[in-house]
């Protein structure tokens, strides 16, 4: 009997050890499947996906250590705007940066606080000063960028950035389709408009058509991006899967691709992938 036991344990911890191997080396093999290469030489494999997830906190880019007196002032002039005191919320805001110059959540909102008051300019200038310290992409600065200057050199009608995002600040979703509607018909080469209007149709080939026509109207970085992950997503769907996984490797490996797209990009790509 217990030379039997023996056996028997020898024997199961042998079968363990080959399992285990077997399964390391066949996980192994997985994780370095290559899902897509260029003729550049850049390769995106399964182990390159493992940890993504799709999202980026913009708070915490760019710094480690915040002040603590420029995060209380932060969250005050936070405050201040959400009721509508923009000037003392600008106040606040222009102190933190002395403080902290670096933390580019600061001059983000300086600038969102200039456009919610209507100074376009300054907005305009502090979205900018957002993208030299973020250039790789923070929130939506590079579609702000893009939309303020369109309207400074007159190819955008003033007012229109304010106009579009009323479709993100609408609870509504008969109203959102109807001003990304409208804004799409009178300013067909607004890019965002075309962007935003794809997320809310239900038909698929009328959000591809969107997409495509959002593509045309030579959109900014950040625009770009959401675009072409939505139209991967839709050839996926039609079973196009070899050409959404290009067009997702392809930008991610763009020398413009936003932080944001880049992370959005491999989480789509990973779960593609995984169908």
């Amino acid at each position: 009997m217990k030379t039997f036991l023996i056996i028997g344990f020898v024997v199961f911890a042998i079968v363990i050890f080959v399992s285990c191997n077997t399964k390391t080396k066949k996980s192994n093999l997985e994780h370095s499947e290559v899902l897509f290469s260029d003729s550049l030489g850049n390769t995106l494999s399964k182990k390159d996906l493992l940890n993504v997830t799709g999202k980026v906190n913009y708070e915490i880019i760019g710094i480690q250590n915040i002040d603590s007196k420029a995060r209380m002032l932060h969250q005050e002039a936070r405050k201040l705007g959400q009721v509508g005191k923009y000037d003392m919320s600008i106040v606040k805001l222009r102190e933190a940066i002395k403080i902290q110059p670096d933390w580019a959540y600061l001059t983000y909102d300086l600038a969102y606080t200039y456009l919610l008051k209507g100074d376009f300019d300054n907005a305009l200038l502090f979205y900018k000063k957002t993208d030299e310290l973020e250039p790789n992409g923070f929130f939506t600065a590079k579609t702000a960028i893009y939309s303020l200057e369109g309207e400074k050199i007159g190819k955008f009608p003033k007012g229109l950035y304010i106009s579009y995002l009323q479709i993100e600040w609408s609870d509504n979703l008969t109203e959102k389709i109807e001003i990304a509607k409208t804004i799409t018909e009178q300013i067909p080469d607004f890019a965002p408009a075309w962007k935003e209007l794809a997320n809310l149709l239900d038909d698929e080939t009328e959000k591809l058509n969107a997409i495509e026509q959002g593509l045309l109207r030579k959109p900014d970085a950040e625009t770009k991006g959401i675009l072409t992950i939505n139209k991967a997503i839709i050839l996926n769907n039609r079973g196009n899967k070899g050409e959404a996984k290009n067009l997702l490797g392809n930008l991610i490996f763009s020398p413009d691709v936003t932080l944001g797209n880049l992370e959005l990009a491999k989480f789509v790509l990973k779960t593609i992938n995984e169908q």
